[in-house]
């Protein structure tokens, strides 16, 4: 239903109205700016506190584990010292026996090499790896034959002569002469 109000302005009652007095705007905008600014400090405050409340659950929750497991690491550690003598043994033991087996090796290939009318007087190993081979023999050609067989060997390297003379213990009237070399050669692991 339409309502017209017929009577003059003068005679008419005015409307209740309800009137608000508005503050300065520079005060809104600055209420405005900080809580902008104060709303998402609050918010990264607010989930930064509960990431470290989890964290520190998490931490008591690991240290709460780590109690519960440590006759078990211990035990472990324990098992794993021992593994290492042990392996440490070992490894000496390996030592030995390869090195058990070294002079019988090298004497059996070196007997293979030797020439007819060649003998060996000495055989050293002078450092690690390294033997010198000292003998006497009647011809530089049986050297040289005994030279050329370590060279083929694939026990041998790095095969030099020492020293070749003739010896002088002998008189020259016995018989024929003899003479005594060394040679020296680099033993392959």
């Amino acid at each position: 239903m339409i309502r017209v109000n017929l009577l003059p302005e003068e005679e008419r009652v005015p409307e209740p109205s309800i009137s608000v007095q508005v503050p300065r705007a520079k005060i809104w905008v600055t209420l405005i700016a900080l809580g902008a600014v104060l709303v998402p400090i609050a918010g990264v405050h607010l989930m930064q506190s509960v990431k470290i409340a989890s964290l520190r659950a998490d931490i008591q929750a690991a240290e709460v584990e780590h109690r519960r497991l440590q006759p078990q690491i211990d035990r472990i550690n324990q098992l794993m010292a021992q593994r290492e003598q042990l392996n440490q043994r070992l490894a000496v033991i390996q030592t030995l026996t390869r090195e058990r087996f070294f002079s019988v090796s090298l004497m059996d290939e070196m007997s293979a090499l030797v020439p007819n009318y060649l003998w060996f007087t000495k055989v050293s190993e002078i450092n690690r790896g390294q033997v010198e081979i000292v003998g006497r023999t009647f011809s530089n050609l049986m050297v040289a034959e005994l030279m050329r067989r370590m060279e083929e060997s694939e026990m041998f390297e790095s095969v030099s002569i020492v020293l070749s003379e003739r010896a002088k213990d002998r008189a020259v009237t016995e018989g024929p002469s003899v003479l005594e070399f060394t040679i020296s050669a680099t033993v392959k692991p």
